[in-house]
């Protein structure tokens, strides 16, 4: 470990991990400069990696002595030493000749086919990817754009993955490789997951957490607002505790869904008279996944009180935020476990946890899934089912975020769990603190065994601190992190993302703990405290100190708008980066464009053509416009140019035949994509 770590017992109070030496002597050269490089950067700089910034006019020799060499052209080709700018297939060519080890491309759509060389703006990655449109107040208005740039942050993020992936594949061959990562993909694959299991298996029922029951969504209250989601019964009898005779009556889940006008008002009568931090810790007392709804300054030094100090800059520190213990518990030399050898237990549920092994599967690694069958996952029992045929075997989200694993039965003998934390590289899991030691997969329990293996956690606050036995779902953690009190929709309404982002976000950090850790040297054991709503806030950092409004405040030279063409038709989002690009726009439609009062705002233009929507968007590219259809998920699950790509894996199962899901967002060039197995079933199981 380095200085800023350091090794203790177990069951002495972790310490934040600022920098590891997990990847000490990893070179890594990055050329020229971005959000999604620089998010990057700090990932690999996190856990020990020597980054440098080349600028493109440098020798190309200076490229030779790096193991990583990252590139983004997502904005428009990047100046390669010895190249300059130059489209994609040039670019290819070159890469080939000079790559002596790992070379990660980030585009706006992957490097090869019809849009290699189009570049996209983080509006036109939330459109393309799928998350715009599922984020709209109703069609008339435009979506809800985000704060911050967190398609970009998420780019980062996942190069830096894809990085690490592609170091193991040159450790393992001996062969230079080069990572073709698509940024549309990377926003399919992570925010847009749940949506594009509902749509691939055709499930006739309503999507997200809506169906579940209420109350769901925010709440004013004396000082600020809370957002509150009920989903379980159990969860629903701590409600009723709180409230009292405001919900007289209804005492199931299911009673509560069909009488949610009564619901929701005994929810608001009885948070308006409180504070939102009152009502938040009441609630969570009694098992309510209640939170309050936090700017990110004020998530930082509630966290500080909490036990959990987090020190984060703008744009500046840690990239995956964790607290870390070492047992110290290995002795002796290690040698880097392959991908082919790691042995991980997923020992979660839901989505983030899960993801993030499946993953792990697609990248190589030897996953088991553990399965309690008195407690089965909520997504197996609940749905969404495929063709809308219930069973634990035909679940869309359950199948989506599972393939690549095998399967275990989760047993107890005498009170006490059987599972063998020893058989096992690397344990991740997303329990409760009493769940996981009941289980004995928590920190202290798998520690305490001898052997080098990593156990991380993953919660929606952490396992450490004050705020341990809260209940999360991911739109708590957007409401808590500071996304939703940034964010502003079409009228001016604070507002959430539509899908679930900060889940999959987390898992992407997960993915990267492990791989990062199976790259090392470390003779430690180590347990890894992740906690979802440090992972959000991390990527806010540049909403510290922000007035939300200025967060939709139009560039004085460009402009992020929503364009519509017809009436009844899509929307096209458009980043014009300049007056240029905003007369080109125009002199192609035929017609001025004005600018909308706020960023993403919607604009009606009936230009002079007769092209359809899509042929419009396609001809704006070819004009070099970062521009995209705003997409749903039913629309991307029959997207002709991303299933050119690969993304989609067809894959069977004795219940469902053969189905598909969304693979890893990243390739390897001249090299064929990992081959992908169905989720584990139940069938004949007890």
């Amino acid at each position: 470990m380095t200085p800023s770590v350091t090794a203790v017992p177990a069951d002495t109070r972790p310490t934040r991990a600022t920098r590891m030496d997990w990847l000490s002597g990893v070179r890594v050269a990055r050329i020229g400069t971005s959000r999604s490089s620089d998010t990057a950067a700090r990932v690999l700089e996190q856990f020990g990696a020597t980054v440098s910034t080349v600028p493109g006019g440098a020798d190309p020799l200076a490229l030779h002595g790096a193991d990583i060499v990252l590139v983004d052209r997502v904005a428009g080709p990047t100046a390669l030493p010895g190249l300059g700018e130059a489209p994609a297939a040039e670019y290819l060519a070159h890469v080939g000749r000079h790559n002596r080890a790992v070379w990660v491309t980030a585009t706006a759509y992957g490097l090869t086919g019809s849009r290699a060389d189009a570049v996209g703006s983080d509006l036109t990655l939330l459109a393309a990817g799928g998350v715009l449109g599922h984020s709209r107040i109703s069609g008339d208005h435009a979506p809800t754009l985000p704060a911050g740039s967190i398609a970009l942050t998420l780019l980062g993020d996942v190069l830096a993955l894809a990085a690490l992936h592609g170091l193991h594949n040159l450790r393992s061959t001996g062969e230079p490789v080069h990572v073709d990562v698509s940024a549309q993909a990377a926003v399919i694959a992570t925010g847009l997951s749940l949506e594009m299991a509902h749509a691939l298996m055709d499930c006739p029922d309503e999507g997200g957490s809506a169906r579940y029951g209420a109350p769901t969504g925010f709440f004013d209250c004396r000082d600020g607002a809370v957002y509150v989601v009920v989903l379980e019964q159990h969860q629903w009898r701590g409600l009723e505790a709180c409230l009292g005779e405001g919900l007289a009556g209804i005492t199931t889940v299911e009673a509560a869904r069909t009488a949610a006008d009564r619901v929701n008002a005994a929810m608001a009568a009885w948070a308006s008279t409180r504070s939102a931090e009152e009502c938040e810790r009441i609630l969570q007392e009694a098992g309510v996944p209640c939170t309050a709804v936090n700017d990110a300054a004020t998530l930082l030094a509630r966290s500080a009180e909490a036990g959990r100090p987090l020190d984060l800059r703008p744009d500046a520190g840690p990239g995956m935020p964790a607290l870390l213990t070492a047992s110290g518990a290995a002795t002796g030399p290690v040698t880097p476990v392959p991908l082919s050898d790691l042995r991980v237990l997923d020992a979660g549920h839901v989505l983030a946890v899960p993801l993030a092994s499946a993953w792990l599967g697609a990248m190589g690694a030897r996953v088991t899934k553990l399965e309690d069958p008195e407690r089965l996952d909520v997504y197996r029992r609940r749905g969404p089912f495929a063709g809308g045929v219930p069973g634990p075997d035909r679940s869309a989200y359950f199948n989506a975020i599972n393939y690549n694993k095998e399967s275990t039965d989760l047993t107890f003998t005498d009170g006490v769990s059987d599972l063998d934390p020893t058989a096992h590289d690397v344990i991740v899991q997303n329990l409760s603190p009493r769940r996981a030691r009941a289980v004995g997969v928590d920190a202290a329990s798998v520690l305490a065994r001898p052997g080098r293996r990593l156990v991380v956690s993953s919660s929606g606050f952490g396992a450490h601190g004050a705020w341990a036995d809260y209940r999360a779902y991911g739109h708590n953690i957007h409401a808590f992190a500071g996304l939703v009190a940034a964010t502003r929709d079409a009228e001016g309404a604070m507002a959430d993302v539509g899908t679930p982002w900060c889940d999959p976000l987390t898992s992407v950090a997960l993915v990267t703990w492990v791989t990062a850790w199976s790259l090392s040297t470390d003779p430690d054991a180590t347990a890894v405290d992740l906690s979802m709503a440090e992972t959000m806030v991390s990527h806010l950092s540049g909403l510290i100190g922000v007035d939300a409004e200025l967060e939709y405040t139009q560039p004085p030279e460009g402009a992020d708008l929503c364009l519509r063409v017809r009436d009844g038709g899509g929307l096209l989002a458009v980043s014009l980066r300049d007056e240029a690009e905003r007369a080109r726009l125009a002199e192609f439609l035929g017609v001025a464009v004005p600018s909308p009062a706020r960023r993403g705002g919607l604009v009606d233009v009936r230009p002079r053509r007769a092209d359809t929507d899509a042929e419009i968007e396609r001809r704006l590219r070819d004009l070099g416009l970062a521009v995209s259809l705003v997409h749903t998920a039913p629309e991307l699950a029959r997207d002709d140019f991303v299933r050119s790509t690969g993304l989609y894996a067809s894959v069977e199962s004795a219940a469902l035949g053969r189905y598909e899901v969304v693979g890893l967002p990243w390739r390897f060039v001249d090299r064929p994509r990992a081959v992908l197995r169905a989720a584990p079933e139940r069938e004949g199981r007890p």
